[in-house]
């Protein structure tokens, strides 16, 4: 039997014994009783054959589709076929009423589900040759009649094949078009997840080296800094630093950032933080990002850093009252706030708001949903930045 295609070919072949096996067993029930009921003085006979039939489907119906065991049905179907002229009336010998070449149909019929092509045909040409065989051994007369159903088997075993051949090609289909969906769709998020991993190379290289070697070349420093070696050594540190698993505290990365960071921090972190270490090194860079911006365009030397669980989220806010600029107004090929601060947070699952007026300051918002860490709910958050609350906003 054909064992090869996917999910839906496999579904097939397990509806398909069921269903042939089912039928088969009820086609025996009726021909088996029709026999009984026709059969006059050979009852006796007719009823000990059709009992033992039924014990051998009961037999079948359990063991389907054993290769051995399909060729032993067509050895018990044949032998029925050879005794005929013991178990059916001489009148339905050459008709469609007798019921052994009901039986013969029927098995004829499913044995095309369970064997190759050419093996069906083998066992089909077995059982029509038997059953020619007991036709003639009933009488010389009948085997004319007998040829032509005899030829009426042959046709309706090769429906079946052909139904069964379009019926498992559709299943192969099937089977392809879902494996080409679950390609497409592995190769969508491989190509995503390489993109993703670009675009968080390119922040990192933006937030350290690029930074740094920018600071440099636009003389922001002057090069004798001795914090500028320590922000070198940190740059190649987060460079060649390996993507962290398990879990981390939020709060601990934060006092790094204030401790690093180009201006005065007053840090305010309710902690521990508990939380995925990727999803919190995505919201320390970004933090990072905050803080180095107010030092190059705030025109302030002090900052505000202050991080939360608010309900199940992780709130941190990035504070300045420097002199804030217009969103809207930031030119399209700058990708600092985009691309290390916004799209970082997006692919953790988080999301990144500035808000700034000019002349007014800004503020970072940095949230990540983290229902697995959330604490309990009714438990207080800590404040926001200049306030002591952190807006739900």
């Amino acid at each position: 039997m054909d064992t090869s295609g996917g999910a839906t070919a496999a579904q097939l072949r397990l509806l398909s014994r069921r269903t042939v096996t089912v039928l088969r067993t009820v086609a025996v029930v009726v021909a088996g009783g029709a026999g009984v009921a026709q059969a006059g003085r050979q009852m006796p006979v007719v009823a000990a054959v059709v009992v033992g039939l039924l014990v051998w489907s009961a037999v079948y119906a359990r063991f389907t589709p054993s290769r051995w065991l399909i060729v032993a049905d067509t050895g018990v179907v044949a032998g029925l076929c050879v005794a005929q002229g013991w178990v059916v009336r001489a009148e339905a010998l050459p008709d469609s009423t007798n019921w052994v070449l009901a039986v013969v149909t029927i098995t004829v019929v499913g044995h095309q589900w369970f064997t190759a092509t050419w093996g069906g045909a083998a066992l089909t040409a077995v059982l029509v040759a038997a059953h020619l065989v007991g036709q003639a051994a009933a009488g010389p007369e009948v085997p004319g009649g007998a040829a032509m159903l005899a030829m009426w088997v042959f046709g309706e075993a090769g429906l079946s094949r052909a139904l069964r051949m379009f019926l498992y090609k559709a299943a192969r289909r099937a089977d392809d078009a879902v494996a080409g969906s679950e390609r497409a769709r592995r190769e969508t998020a491989v190509a995503a997840a390489r993109r993703a991993d670009e675009r968080e190379h390119l922040a990192v290289l933006h937030d350290t080296a690029a930074a740094t070697l920018f600071a440099v070349g636009t003389r922001m420093v002057d090069g004798t800094e001795p914090g500028l070696v320590r922000q070198a050594a940190r740059d190649l540190d987060i460079l060649a630093a390996q993507p962290q698993r398990g879990d981390t505290d939020l709060a601990r990365l934060l006092g790094d950032v204030a401790r690093d960071a180009p201006v005065t921090v007053r840090l305010d972190v309710s902690g521990p933080i508990r939380m995925p270490a990727i999803s919190a090194s995505a919201i320390e860079a970004a933090a990072r990002e905050a803080l180095t911006n107010v030092a190059r365009h705030a025109g302030v030397d002090s900052a505000e850093l202050v991080a939360a669980r608010h309900g199940s989220t992780v709130v941190v806010e990035v504070a300045d009252s420097g002199r804030g600029f217009d969103p809207a107004g930031v030119p399209a090929h700058r990708h600092g706030v985009t691309g290390s601060i916004t799209e970082r947070l997006d692919r953790v699952g988080g999301r990144a708001r500035i808000t700034s007026t000019p002349n007014e300051g800004t503020v970072v918002r940095l949230e990540w949903p983290d229902a697995e860490h959330g604490r309990p709910a009714g438990e207080p958050a800590r404040g926001r930045a200049g306030d002591g609350t952190l807006s739900d906003d």
